[in-house]
């Protein structure tokens, strides 16, 4: 029998019976695979041990990379975006802090600098599977600060990935130098470029043209497929299969299957995920742990207290609460599943000390234990340290985080310059890409098979400016849509210089390319290459043809990348206080609010949300009046503290009717009334501030009171208040103009 068969009989069983009993316990499942792995292999000889340890790490490997796929096809650049700066700050602030830790700690322990790098990122990441499973277990998931977390969360998992292309780099060439990594970090930027463009335009295009012939055995053949497809192209370009999977995934999550192919794919993902899991508890040698338990110890505290430090400074600077900020940060103190796949990543091309992938187990294993008395702790700790602070510094700590970053700050110019320079990369990257191919690849075998054509040269350089011609359309005409660059030209005469000076950027950057292609494939003077560029680039800015292909592209593009979005959604907004956001219920049939009016609902039950919008159908209600009646089959858009919203939610709906609706355009807004403003000397009635424009007021934060004011016709709105309001992004803006 092949003993490969064995093998498997007996880890799967092992491994079934270890998850039952961790499930009893209440304990993560990673942790009963890595048990699992222990009992069966090599360092645990009072069962049976596996015998092709080989084969099985092979397996493990496919794991790697169907985690990946399932995580990428719950991303999608769209979701990147939405977390905003609190999780890019945060992330940023925890990379630099960590990897500086991580590396002191490697040194300190007296390890090469190889491995204290590949030490300072395992510590980078938090384990998403074991964060949400203690939220489940502890009831937290609705909670203002979980939303901070899962926000972090998700820009970690991008940072892994990235770290492992980075780490690879490393690993195999350990004494690479700035310019090679620089390069290096170029070529990847061109290759996702290529690939997550590429991809979003053509194979969701594809699949909706396949829609009504393709059964789940075809969707799971297809999905796997393309896949190990990408894994291949991945590897083959010199980057790691971990980065293919995961960028297929995110493809894919823009599909009109993306939910059917999540479903389908998670039997395969779960089976080889337990096996590489598995293959981790392995490498588990008590007599290395024992040896090391100091050092464990010592990582283990890392991780505990410094880690949440790192996350908590960068949620402050993030714009986040003291309290947001320590509930947040205490719930990232633990390491999981990547660190494993990086300490592997190492071990496999032998840059790490050999004694690192058991202590690294091991401190992912007492991290995890710690992490919802951490989590439960998080709350006491910030109280208790609030009750020793003296009232000045207590004062301080009650405005830091609220928010002082107003509106009015977020000028046309931010939004310009910001859409500007996503236009001049991408399609500055795209020119690259074609001009690359074209040269390297394509013209050299036209010019190989066509020997005995005179002009071949000639046809060469046609071609590459026909594939060029959209990308330099789409980087001279891209449209400002918020018509931002009209708006600054007409107000101010002073900024017509830095316009005019963007404009001839793009200019100068397509001039270059299509240069270069010219002096490449035609022997000709310098005047004569220059008078050709500009003809060229005259052709391409005034083609009607060339605008009607670009505008098919671009409007394939997006299609695909907006697709599966609701046509309106909500965000959740910056806090109003700790626990202030927003929520999306569903009114049940059985509710009993339907059919009653809000101001009924807030009479009787008083739950103290505020109703910012009403789904109905494919129609929207914004801000509606208290006369207006929640019928069965409603979302409410609602906004409140977190029991408030709890409260509201069990009038709504039953546990089995949830249904979530991921926030954008209505949002709580605050800014402070400039000196010069109309609505000075106004009285702050609620019903009169909704019927003229359009939004909610909640709030009004004065200086030389304390706490805020209720808005109620007996307050009248001063110069320099700070009101908070809550509604359609749009009428803010109107508002404030």
């Amino acid at each position: 029998m092949n003993p490969l068969l064995l093998d498997l009989a007996l880890i799967l069983i092992v491994a079934g019976l270890t998850t039952v009993v961790f499930k009893y316990l209440k304990q993560p499942l990673v942790l009963g695979y890595i048990v699992a792995g222990f009992l069966t292999g090599p360092y645990f000889e009072y069962i049976p041990t596996v015998k092709e340890v080989s084969s099985l790490d092979f397996w493990g490997e496919i794991g790697v990379v169907f985690l990946l796929f399932g995580l990428g096809l719950e991303f999608n650049i769209k979701k990147l975006i939405k977390v905003g700066s609190i999780g890019f700050t945060t992330v940023t602030a925890e990379v630099i802090l960590m990897s500086i830790v991580g590396f002191s700690v490697g040194r300190l322990l007296g390890w090469s600098d190889i491995s204290s790098i590949f030490l300072g990122g395992m510590l980078t990441i938090s384990s998403t599977s074991i964060i949400i499973k203690a939220f489940d277990d502890l009831g937290l998931k609705s909670k203002k600060f979980a939303q901070n977390v899962f926000g972090v969360l998700v820009v970690e998992d991008i940072v892994a990935v990235l770290l492992l292309v980075v780490l690879s780099a490393l690993a195999i060439s350990s004494d690479i130098s700035g310019t090679e990594m620089f390069y290096k970090i170029l070529y990847l930027f061109l290759f996702l470029l290529l690939w997550f463009t590429g991809g979003i335009y053509i194979i969701p295009s594809i699949f909706r043209k396949i829609k009504f012939r393709v059964s789940d055995e075809t969707l799971t053949v297809i999905s796997l497929g393309l896949c190990l497809g990408m894994v291949a192209i991945t590897e083959y370009s010199g980057f790691s299969s971990a980065l293919g999977a995961f960028m297929m995934g995110s493809i894919l999550s823009g599909t009109i299957y993306t939910d059917r192919i999540i479903k389908l794919v998670q039997p395969v993902k779960d089976f080889f995920g337990a096996i590489f899991f598995v293959t981790v508890g392995m490498l588990v040698n008590p007599q290395t742990i024992a040896e090391h338990w100091s050092t464990i110890l010592l990582i283990s505290a890392v991780v505990i207290f410094i880690k949440p430090l790192s996350a908590i400074l960068g949620l402050l600077l993030s714009g986040q609460t003291i309290r947001n900020a320590m509930q947040s940060g205490f719930c990232l103190c633990q390491i999981g599943e990547f660190s494993f796949i990086i300490a592997s990543m190492g071990q496999s091309v032998g840059v790490v000390n050999d004694e690192l992938y058991p202590i690294i187990v091991s401190v992912s294993i007492i991290t995890t234990f710690a992490t919802p008395y951490m989590i439960n702790a998080s709350g006491s700790v910030y109280d208790k340290l609030y009750s020793l602070l003296p009232v000045s510094w207590a004062r301080v700590f009650d405005r830091l985080g609220t928010g002082r970053k107003t509106i009015n700050r977020r000028t046309e110019w931010n939004s310009l310059i910001k859409r500007y320079f996503t236009v001049v990369i991408v399609y500055s990257g795209w020119l690259v890409l074609v001009v690359t191919f074209f040269t390297k690849y394509v013209n050299p075998f036209i010019i190989s098979k066509l020997t005995n054509f005179t002009h071949v040269k000639l046809l060469c350089l046609v071609i590459t400016l026909l594939a060029m011609s959209p990308f330099v359309y789409g980087l001279l005409k891209k449209r400002d849509r918020n018509r931002d660059f009209d708006k600054i030209w007409k107000d101010s005469r002073f900024s017509r210089g830095p316009l005019i000076s963007m404009v001839l950027l793009k200019y100068i950057v397509a001039a270059i390319a299509v240069n270069f292609v010219i002096a490449k494939y035609l022997a000709a003077s310098a005047g004569v290459v220059i008078l050709l560029t500009l003809i060229v680039v005259a052709v391409v800015y005034y083609s009607k043809n060339l605008k009607n292909y670009y505008s098919v592209l671009e409007q394939g593009f997006l299609e695909n990348y907006h697709y599966g979005d609701v046509k309106r959604k909500v965000v959740i907004p910056r806090a109003l206080a700790d626990e202030m956001h927003t929520d999306t219920v569903l009114v049940g049939v059985s509710s009993p609010v339907a059919g009653r009016s809000i101001r009924t609902i807030h009479r009787m039950y008083n739950t103290g949300a505020l109703v910012l919008r009403i789904i109905r159908g494919e129609s929207y209600i914004d801000v509606p009046a208290k006369e207006e009646i929640l019928l069965p089959g409603d979302m409410a858009v609602v906004l409140g503290e977190d029991e408030q919203i709890m409260k509201f939610r069990s009038l709504c709906e039953s546990p089995s009717s949830r249904f979530n609706v991921e926030p954008d355009e209505i949002d709580l807004f605050h800014f402070t009334i400039p000196p010069e403003s109309p609505i000075i000397g106004m009285d702050a009635n609620i019903t009169r501030f909704r019927d003229r424009f359009g939004l909610i007021l909640v709030a009004i934060d004065r200086d030389g009171v304390d706490g805020l004011l209720k808005p109620n016709s007996t307050v009248i709105f001063e110069p320099s208040d700070t009101i908070w309001i809550a509604g359609d992004r749009k009428h803010v803006e109107s508002l404030m103009n």
